[in-house]
């Protein structure tokens, strides 16, 4: 693996480099984070995150729109991406993972960091030129007018009918599809430039500052964005905090948070059967709104 990914450093940088040092800095779910050194030139380094490359698709994605969220998360910019035989990879600019929680003061700058990307509406239309990925699962991102019939079908319906194939029956899909269409139907938000995946184990810290790896861009209503964090970041108030000194949130946020909380409950469902209870809570919720 590493020869392969050192010959396309060579030729991509046209420069002589040849591993010295490597480190294994973090390793996660589906990615470990490696630091390497040019044994020709030490002052020469690189992250190299390194993915399974049945992933791959998923990973060439997430490059690709991440470049969009870089003047609001800069992600240490990914500077090249390729494949092995078996791994796909992204090269980085060198920086260090510091293996610490978020203080209130981050979190409070993440608020603001988002509340200005979300300012960004220079589209008529949710949704995005291409799916995108939430975890391992595609996400459906069709362009559409009414944000009512985007969100109840392309992410609510959508995840019912995904662990329903896996055998989850949570509720009749067309039911809910339908009551959330009706309490949204009047809501008509702007869209909004939105990361997509904003949960606690896709914000690190480095040397740099935050380090936001993965995300599910698409243009939609803001308040999804903050859904995701109110339902697995005990550090939400000091988010909401900061989002709110730099952008107050509309008339009505608090009575459409259950309804957009369910979609982050659903997509982490697939990879936590414990959560179905808390699935079962928020669908009371929204039926009784």
């Amino acid at each position: 693996m590493w020869q392969s990914i050192i010959n396309q450093i060579n030729e991509f940088y046209d420069e002589p480099f040849k591993v010295g040092e490597r480190e294994l800095m973090f390793s996660c779910a589906d990615s470990n984070y490696y630091l390497i050194t040019n044994e020709l030139d030490i002052t020469k380094q690189y992250v190299v995150r390194v993915v399974d490359k049945i992933n791959s698709l998923k990973y060439e994605i997430n490059s690709q729109s991440s470049a969009k969220l870089d003047p609001w998360f800069p992600h240490h910019a990914i500077l090249y991406s390729g494949s092995t035989s078996n791994y796909f990879f992204m090269i980085y600019e060198p920086f260090r993972f510091e293996h610490r929680n978020l203080v209130k003061l981050e979190w409070q700058y993440l608020g603001k960091q988002l509340a200005t990307m979300h300012q960004i509406s220079d589209q008529a239309m949710f949704g995005w030129d291409d799916d995108t990925y939430i975890y391992n699962s595609i996400q459906p991102n069709n362009w559409q007018k009414n944000w009512a019939t985007f969100f109840s079908e392309q992410r609510i319906a959508w995840q019912l009918q995904l662990l329903q194939e896996k055998g989850c029956f949570l509720i009749n899909i067309s039911d809910i599809t339908n009551i959330i269409h009706r309490l949204l139907h009047s809501h008509h938000p702007a869209p909004c430039l939105l990361h997509g995946q904003l949960t606690p184990d896709n914000i690190f810290i480095t040397d740099h500052g935050l380090f936001l790896p993965d995300n599910a861009v698409y243009y939609g209503d803001k308040e999804t964005d903050l859904a995701w964090l109110s339902m697995f970041s005990t550090q939400y108030e000091s988010l909401l905090e900061g989002y709110q000194s730099v952008s107050p949130l509309p008339d009505g946020y608090k009575e459409r948070q259950p309804i957009y909380a369910l979609y982050p409950l659903l997509v982490n469902l697939h990879n936590d059967p414990d959560l179905e209870s808390q699935v079962h809570h928020q669908i009371e919720l929204i039926l009784a709104i």
